[in-house]
């Protein structure tokens, strides 16, 4: 039996510590993105990339911040990432 996967929104910050992995909850963020492929399509707006690169180039350094727009590209498809503007 095939499970149907849902749409999902995560916080930026589920992406910053798993990245980071330095936060305490760092583990569980880990764990919440690993359940994408089976169980989840990220659906999010486009100030994500400002918000998980932006937070980790100044944190981190900017190859964590590199590395972070390249797993983001690879997980949310174009066409799920909402504008999400004034008339929205």
């Amino acid at each position: 039996m095939e499970i149907a996967r849902r749409l999902i929104t995560l916080d930026a910050n589920i992406f910053v510590a798993a990245l980071k992995q330095d936060e305490s909850y760092s583990q569980n963020s880990v764990s919440i993105l690993d359940k994408i492929p089976d169980l989840f399509i990220p659906c999010e707006p486009t100030i994500i990339y400002q918000e998980v690169c932006g937070t980790l180039a100044r944190t981190a350094g900017l190859n964590i911040a590199n590395l972070a727009k390249e797993k983001l590209d690879k997980i949310i498809h174009p066409m799920l990432l909402i504008n999400i503007d004034k008339e929205f």
